[in-house]
């Protein structure tokens, strides 16, 4: 696979409500897509429009100017996908699991063996390759069927919702499997409502809303072009931490972290906690950063830094509406 190109797509479940509506957009080789919007959006129909799983009523999806639909059965050999609600089968171990659809994928003995081996270890699951999956936790879970959509190497994989379950170390971990996956020269498609595991993450982000594209195009393209009056700061302060967290609430400033000054520091210990990095959102103007500078230093807050960083994904998705439910 080359290109993959979304065309035009409309479709509707019950006739008179579209769930997708003259949705057109392309992923290439070695591309991950974040496709955001909220809760009936439209997200997951588009999902299983490019699984080949969903006719649309009008339109079409075209690998590399092949029609996907004509040609479904061979190119759902190609696809990996994860659903919402995507079934594990409770008595089977996670390498029983991995193994079935090794060979529902036609994969002999050897190679199949091989492949379940090498994903158990990629998801941290090898010392739970026995273990019924009944008996494994929710993010276990979660990283088996992830695992699933690639026993076959696709080359395209559409992962809808994936990080559910997963804690923030799991997140992590997944977005670094999936850019390695990307690097083999595989599309992604990634539909989450969890925008800040998505940016920095993603190349392309596809926004939908009530069925409708609103928003294509590269993260940083995106970014530069709906940057918004709220700016995202970060403030390293050596002394006076909580004091710090104190003025830039008074000011309405939003919290979003509060972390070490350095690696080998925590927040918890004693000696460090009056110390640390501010990520915050600040309201208003560049003017509104220098204001709250000022009060810091005048509030004998030891401020080494005040960094503005860019706006982000979850800045775009509330400067055009995200808490619009389609």
């Amino acid at each position: 696979m080359q290109r993959v190109e979304v065309r035009s797509i409309t479709h509707s479940y019950d006739g008179v409500r579209k769930a997708v509506s003259s949705l057109s957009f392309t992923i290439a080789a070695g591309e991950v897509l974040a496709l955001i919007g909220p809760n009936g959006a439209g997200k997951s129909t588009s999902l299983r429009v490019l699984a080949t799983l969903q006719r649309p009523d009008e339109g079409c999806v075209l690998w590399d100017n092949r029609d996907a639909w004509h040609e479904r059965q061979d190119i759902r050999q190609r696809i990996g996908f994860l659903g919402d609600g995507t079934a594990l089968y409770p008595a089977m171990t996670a390498a029983g699991y991995l193994r079935f659809f090794a060979e529902c994928y036609g994969m002999d003995d050897a190679k199949a063996d091989g492949r379940v081996d090498e994903l158990l270890a990629i998801f941290r699951l090898s010392s739970k390759a026995d273990a019924r999956i009944s008996d494994l936790s929710k993010g276990m879970r979660q990283r088996l069927a992830i695992a699933r959509t690639l026993v076959h190497e696709p080359e395209l994989l559409l992962l809808d919702e994936p990080a559910d379950g997963l804690d923030p170390l799991g997140r992590r971990e997944l977005r670094e499997i999936l850019r390695e996956v990307a690097t083999k020269g595989v599309g992604i498609v990634v539909s989450s409502h969890i925008l800040r595991e998505l940016d920095g993450f993603c190349d392309t982000v596809a926004l939908i809303q009530k069925g409708e594209l609103q928003v294509f195009g590269t993260v940083d393209e995106v970014i530069e072009k709906y940057e918004v009056a709220r700016r995202v700061h970060e403030v390293s302060v050596t002394k006076g931490l909580q004091k710090a967290v104190e003025i830039l609430r008074a000011h309405e400033g939003l919290i979003e972290a509060i972390e070490p000054l350095n690696r080998e520091e925590t927040i918890d210990d004693p000696k460090t906690a009056d110390r640390g990095k501010i990520r915050v959102r600040v309201h208003g103007s560049e003017n509104r950063a220098a204001t709250l500078l000022r009060e810091l230093v005048l509030a004998d807050v030891e401020v080494i830094g005040l960094t503005r960083l860019r706006s982000d994904l979850e800045d775009v998705y509330q400067s055009i509406g995200r808490d619009e439910v389609a």
